[in-house]
């Protein structure tokens, strides 16, 4: 089970959203979380896009995980296996018994929507999502597909990335975070425009004019 719960954590979960080739993955690992020195971070990515050293099977990813963070230093590693609800549900397993309210670990989640309900969050990743923040837990999940994914995370994130989406998802990601009707319409493809939404401020930023988080 998790240990040392810590109420004065603050909530840094943060929510990205974009269609591929938007910057979304980019921006990602831009976050102050993933780059600060000694950063423990972990990735849940069938698609082996990020710089981290990655399992190929979850009990090599359970040994793994059980080494880094044994060593009690900076790491990035990952889980590279075939994106089903019951893989990523033992994943999930997995980082929520060794969260620690003491050490600050940061869960990258790459395309939630291939292993998400869009009904209910699935046990682990649930009880990550709504109590992972006193217990040292940065979860920053990202989906093509808002449509797909559970409700829960739009409910618990501090903030949300939205680069260029299907117009079919901008009513429901207008509804979802507060950029007002028709905003979305913006951002152009191959732009790499985007919304940083955080409680009722809402930026607009582009490669040059960078949002900052």
């Amino acid at each position: 089970m998790p240990i040392n719960p810590n109420e004065d954590l603050e909530n840094n979960h943060m929510l990205y959203i974009g269609k591929s080739g938007s910057g979304k993955t980019y921006n990602l690992r831009q976050h102050p979380e993933v780059k600060k020195r000694g950063a423990q971070v972990i990735v849940w990515d069938p698609y082996e896009s990020h710089d981290c050293h990655y399992a190929k099977s979850i009990p090599a990813f359970g040994r793994l995980l059980g080494q880094a963070v044994k060593s009690g230093k900076g790491f990035k590693i990952g889980l590279s296996v075939n994106p089903t609800v019951k893989a990523f549900e033992k994943f999930c397993q997995m980082v929520w018994v060794m969260a620690d309210g003491n050490k600050v670990r940061t869960i990258i989640i790459e395309e939630l929507a291939d292993v998400a309900s869009a009904s209910k969050a699935s046990q682990n990743w649930g009880m990550m999502v709504r109590v992972g923040r006193k217990y040292g837990l940065v979860l920053l999940p990202a989906t093509q597909r808002p449509n797909e994914v559970d409700k829960t995370i739009f409910t618990q994130v501090s903030r949300v990335w939205v680069g260029l989406i299907s117009p079919f998802d901008h009513p429901y990601v207008e509804r979802s975070t507060g950029i007002g009707k028709g905003e979305l319409a913006k951002i152009e493809a191959n732009s790499y425009h985007y919304f940083v939404v955080h409680g009722n401020d809402i930026q607009y930023g582009t490669p040059i004019k960078k949002v900052k988080i």
